[in-house]
């Protein structure tokens, strides 16, 4: 979703056309993989509670899944800021959000967006955080653990809007969104409890899944409604719906061992994936016909280049590192 909306907005952008699709909540699929992070660390982070160095191997694990990808994206950002400051669109080079970058802080830029160099990165800020906040939870036992996430997050949200937090630090770290992680840690709870006597059906995942969509699509245009309530709901209804009722794959399927390809390297597109289309904007809009039907033959190419390119990132860089793991690493 974030791809596409990315591509098609980037379409109509430089070539000057109204596309139709434009307008749909494309960015919204940041509040699904929120709301799936809370769902996948709270199922992976279950044999930590309460276990001695729990917390330690949780973010060892964490860091290694998450930092370097992100970090030589960054890097790759801050040379084109340095090498070819005007092939970036908005971002100009400041060596305090640069450091703040790496170090997963929120930086108010110049124009007021709290962002990274890379700014895809404004989702990383939140993720690191609730990383943080999980980790402290793992001292406790597994019964109250997850629990207390949910209701440390809740109250923490709850202040933050109470107080008024000024300073970007707070404001960013208590703002509601985080509560999508809290869904996802909620749905988790209830999969680990329930998920072995419900029959897989399908046909009514895709229904809820379809349902969650467009409910997210109406809300989206619902003035003053909270991103929580108009993008959180729906999109724990989608991955509720996707996580309970949709059937394993068959092993060895093609259809599943697709879906797991894409799956493993969604993170290198979300990272990436800008890269590819600022570079096909450059190479391609100039020589384009500023016609519909180009516009649209743009989007598939870059969509298709850009899953490309994550694919071999993830098999290239990612997975050879991720599978690489030093003896020191090996008891995490």
């Amino acid at each position: 979703m974030v791809l596409i909306g990315h591509v098609i907005a980037e379409a109509g952008h430089y070539l000057a056309i109204d596309m139709p699709l434009n307008d749909l909540p494309w960015t919204r699929g940041v509040d699904i993989f929120f709301v799936i992070s809370g769902f996948i660390i709270l199922l992976s982070g279950q044999r930590w509670f309460g276990c001695p160095g729990g917390a330690a191997a949780f973010l060892a694990r964490r860091f290694r899944r998450v930092v370097p990808l992100y970090w030589l994206f960054t890097t790759l950002m801050l040379a084109v800021l340095v090498l070819a400051p005007g092939a970036a669109k908005d971002t100009v080079l400041n060596w305090q959000q640069v450091s703040a970058s790496y170090l997963f802080i929120p930086f108010e830029r110049y124009d007021g967006r709290v962002a990274p160099i890379l700014s895809l990165g404004w989702t990383l800020n939140y993720e690191i955080f609730f990383y943080t906040v999980f980790a402290a939870a793992l001292f406790m036992p597994r019964r109250i653990g997850p629990l207390a996430v949910v209701t440390g997050l809740a109250l923490w949200v709850a202040l933050g809007a109470a107080a008024g937090f000024s300073a970007t630090l707070t404001r960013v770290w208590s703002n509601p969104i985080v509560l999508e992680f809290c869904f996802g840690v909620l749905l988790g709870l209830v999969w680990l409890r329930s998920a072995a006597r419900i029959a897989p059906n399908p046909t009514l995942a895709v229904l809820l899944c379809l349902a969650g969509l467009v409910l997210m699509t109406a809300l989206w245009t619902v003035e003053d409604l909270p991103r929580w309530l108009a993008a959180g709901l729906p999109a724990a209804l989608m991955v509720g719906a996707m996580a309970f009722l949709w059937p394993a794959a068959p092993p060895g399927s093609v259809a599943g061992r697709f879906a797991g390809l894409m799956g493993d390297s969604s993170y290198a597109l979300y990272l990436s994936h800008r890269f590819v289309l600022r570079a096909l904007t450059l190479l391609l809009v100039p020589v384009l016909p500023q016609t519909q039907t180009m516009a649209w033959i743009y989007v598939a190419c870059a969509c298709a280049a850009a899953l490309a390119f994550a694919v071999l990132v993830h098999r290239r860089f990612e997975n050879p590192f991720l599978m690489h793991r030093p003896a020191r690493f090996r008891w995490a």
